[in-house]
């Protein structure tokens, strides 16, 4: 019979790792959590700090059911794997088999709507939770903040954010925020079989990031829009590789359409606090 214990698939990302702290923060005993992941040198300083660990490979089924069933809760991470709507099949399915408890599973924003290809598969993983019978608890979350602290690299040398949004805004969050209301939900009654949709509390224009980035670079940057093919063009003159510009022009396109526009105050209102705001969140570690 699984034991009284939380597993968190995707432990080991940079997510996954705030979960962790905020799960310890809000009064878990690291021993009442198993880490599971496959970067296994993150598993074993993970091990020290006192966390049960494990192993697993979502695409190994086998492995999946049998970590599972061991365990009452299941955080299920979602992956970034081309293969991942077939991974969270499989926890869910091994979920079902072992009648855990609840299964908590973080989605991205807007992933009922069709018009987004990017939450394609977030979409097809509720419905499969949904439809399994188990409780659950869904946190559909927005862009993170730190994505663009990831971008300074070219603003810190140019002055200038390039980016095929135009006039988007995007109500980003930082990952410390949405982990912080995972562990809250995880901790607390009254989330059996809902769905929260996470966003900051300000819609943020792309002038506004150029303008944080200006302060955390102490040097003006401006946003400079772009068109698609332009932006395409800049990206493979850094000798990146064909597949992947066109993964980041999508994208641009993607936000350029709305998709992570500010949805609601679910976020704000499950950490009982405002949101982490640009600056902060670009200099967070």
């Amino acid at each position: 019979m699984a034991d009284a214990s939380t597993l968190v698939f995707g432990a080991t990302g940079a997510l996954g790792q705030h979960v962790l702290d905020a799960l310890v923060l809000r009064g878990r005993s690291p021993e009442t959590i198993t880490a599971a992941g496959r970067n296994r040198a993150r598993l074993e300083e993970l091990a020290s700090a006192g966390f049960r660990t494990a192993a697993v490979d979502l695409s190994d089924s086998a492995s999946v059911a049998e970590v599972v069933a061991r365990h009452s809760d299941i955080v299920l991470i979602s992956g970034r794997d081309p293969n991942r709507l077939a991974q969270h099949e499989s926890v869910i399915e091994a979920a079902k088999n072992a009648q855990v408890r609840h299964v908590y599973y973080t989605s991205g924003v807007r992933a009922d709507d069709d018009r987004f290809e990017i939450n394609a598969d977030h979409w097809a993983t509720e419905k499969a939770l949904i439809a399994s019978g188990l409780t659950y608890t869904i946190l559909r979350n927005t862009w993170y903040i730190e994505n663009y602290a990831q971008s300074l690299a070219g603003p810190r040398f140019t002055g200038v954010l390039a980016a095929a949004t135009g006039d988007a805004v995007v109500a980003a969050a930082s990952r410390k925020d949405l982990a912080e209301a995972l562990a809250v939900v995880v901790t607390t009654d009254g989330h059996d079989n809902a769905t929260y949709s996470l966003s900051g509390d300000a819609d943020f224009t792309y002038a506004d990031i150029a303008e944080a980035m200006s302060v955390v670079l102490e040097r003006e940057v401006v946003y400079r829009p772009v068109a698609s093919e332009e932006l395409r063009a800049m990206l493979r003159k850094t000798g990146m590789d064909d597949e992947l510009v066109s993964f980041l022009a999508s994208l641009d396109e993607t936000i350029a359409a709305g998709v992570f526009a500010r949805v609601g105050d679910d976020l704000s209102r499950l950490l009982g606090r405002p949101t982490t705001g640009l600056v902060e969140g670009l200099t967070a570690k």
